[in-house]
């Protein structure tokens, strides 16, 4: 079981956001997707190995739906509810490049974590964002799964917010098997000087240039196939992720996990919202 524990939120994607013009009306394609890294991993996965969500929504119509969507991928989903349910407004260029404004609502609330909640867990996947608000409910967590742990870096705004030491702080007591990075995630990592154990697989992602795989010293590159029009890169690198993981618990090399990944990420980028 992929255990994955933080934020489901609505995701409000605005398509073609690179032409709006201020001050007036705008003319775009908006779609209200369900979305949150940890939940987008859940469903990924779930078609390639058992995967349970943990998290928080509201109490509230659309808490439940986005848990229904959830569940309907196949992913089991174990949800906290109280407050109101997070939203992101998703700006997505002609490029397929996405800003994005969050609110995480209940999401930020999240609350001690039952123990039966991580029965048969063979891996535990953390996003950066929860430890923004709920840092000891995650490593509580970690320490009661007792399993290997990937940590997504997820955001620059979250790697400034928690600051250096909180960082390291945070890789010294997870001991992560794996830390996902995107290139810019990657570069501010190496500005505040967060170094990485060596049996840890540091696996960078850079678009449309091969993901690097850095393990025990070596540096391997993964070539990432071109695509023929990329639609939104929203939730891409959760997909890679969910690849990445379902090949991992199977015992798979860092190198092999990383081409699962870039097969399932390529299927994201094909469509509007997250996964």
């Amino acid at each position: 079981m992929i255990v994955t524990i933080g934020d489901l939120i609505a995701d409000i994607v605005v398509l073609g956001a690179g032409a709006l013009e201020r001050g007036t009306d705008n003319t775009a394609e908006v779609r209200l997707t369900r979305g949150g890294s940890a939940a987008n991993v859940a469903a990924a996965a779930a078609s390639r190995h058992p995967s349970r969500f943990i998290g928080r929504v509201g109490n509230d119509t659309l808490g439940d739906a986005l848990v229904a969507q959830l569940c309907a991928t196949g992913a089991e989903a174990h949800v906290q509810r109280g407050g109101r349910t997070g939203t992101i407004v998703v700006l997505v260029d002609d490029e397929g490049e996405r800003t994005m404004v969050t609110d995480r609502g209940a999401s930020a609330e999240l609350e001690r974590i039952e123990p039966d909640w991580l029965e048969d867990a063979q891996w535990l996947h953390l996003p950066l964002y929860g430890f923004v608000s709920s840092a000891k409910v995650l490593r509580d967590a970690a320490t009661a799964a007792a399993v290997p742990v990937s940590l997504d870096l997820s955001s620059v705004a979250a790697m400034r917010h928690l600051g250096a030491a909180v960082i390291s702080d945070l890789i010294a007591a997870l001991a992560p098997a794996v830390v996902f990075a995107n290139a810019d995630e990657a570069g501010l990592a190496a500005e505040l000087g967060i170094e990485f154990a060596e049996d840890t697989a540091v696996v960078v992602k850079r678009g449309a240039a091969p993901v690097a795989v850095t393990h025990r010293g070596r540096t391997a590159e993964v070539a990432v196939a071109a695509i023929d029009r990329v639609v939104d890169t929203t939730g891409a690198g959760d997909a890679f992720a969910a690849g990445y993981l379902a090949a991992a618990v199977t015992g798979s090399s860092p190198v092999d996990c990383a081409r699962d990944g870039v097969g399932v990420a390529a299927e994201a980028v094909r469509r509007a919202g997250a996964l």
